[in-house]
């Protein structure tokens, strides 16, 4: 539907016309997307880290990230926080967002910008943890996605590219607190606070 809806503007504000095999073809993609995505598979599971928060390997930084929405604002709030393997916070990030995005994109732009972060700080081997499975799922069986999702976690992979190491891991929430704290806040606040 939403297809439709963009060629239907399309060619009302820019008489741009796509014909109904493109349109066709493109759904197509998208059911076939879901469909892999939904299916039963014989990949591993993701890791499941352990309650409360572990600290890394010595070497490794963890960066553990969140995504918090309010529907009374209509914004996210990322969080992000990146410790050492003696738990000591190198740095923490709360970040609002306001855009029109599933809760999975959301969470897949805080991994996104965690890793980002952790590339700039400078570190080579790291450990992302998220809470939420359905990213953590998707990265680790290194499937490969056309949708709006697909495109964020092609970003995460670019980046985590450029480190000698790195890997993800699902954790519960309360081995993610922190990181959800920090989404919470940012969503009292206009500008990102580090």
């Amino acid at each position: 539907m939403w297809r439709l809806w963009f060629r239907r503007n399309k060619w009302k504000h820019e008489k741009q016309w796509f014909d109904d095999d493109a349109c066709i073809g493109w759904a197509r993609q998208h059911l076939s997307d879901f469909q892999r995505f939904h299916s039963k598979t014989n990949h591993p599971p993701a890791k499941i880290a352990p309650k409360p928060w572990e600290a890394p390997v010595l070497g490794t930084v963890k960066v553990n990230t969140d995504a918090a929405w309010c529907s009374r604002k209509k914004k996210f709030g990322l969080g992000i926080v990146i410790r050492d393997s003696l738990g000591s916070v190198l740095r923490s990030v709360a970040t609002p967002v306001s855009a029109p995005v599933t809760v999975a994109v959301a969470e897949g732009w805080a991994l996104e910008q965690g890793a980002t972060l952790a590339r700039q700080m400078g570190f080579s081997a790291v450990t992302l943890e998220s809470d939420c499975l359905e990213v953590i799922k998707t990265l680790v069986q290194q499937t490969s996605f056309k949708s709006e999702l697909g495109h964020v976690l092609d970003g995460i992979t670019d980046v985590c590219n450029s480190f000698d190491e790195h890997n993800f891991l699902y954790t519960p929430r309360s081995g993610n607190q922190v990181a959800h704290n920090l989404a919470k806040f940012a969503l009292s606040i206009d500008y990102e606070q580090t």
